[in-house]
């Protein structure tokens, strides 16, 4: 089954990224120079994965119309 979007793999990795460095948010000394940078980076982080969560879902949503499609149609 083959889609117009072959980079799932991209968006999970962002997602992944995000993750880590929300960690590493959460876990940097409040007013270090670590915890100062990636804070003021949080928003950024934020719509990244936002965006790669509404490209996952649009892309599984695909994938689900093309199987049911197959079925429908004995291919």
């Amino acid at each position: 089954m083959s889609t117009n979007h072959p980079h799932w793999i991209f968006h999970i990795e962002v997602l992944s990224r995000a993750i880590s460095d929300l960690e590493a948010t959460c876990a940097a000394t409040p007013g270090s120079p670590e915890f100062i940078f990636l804070r003021s980076e949080t928003p950024v982080i934020i719509a990244e994965a936002k965006e790669a969560i509404s490209a996952l879902k649009r892309q599984v949503y695909e994938l689900e119309r093309a199987r049911s499609s197959n079925l429908s149609t004995g291919t």
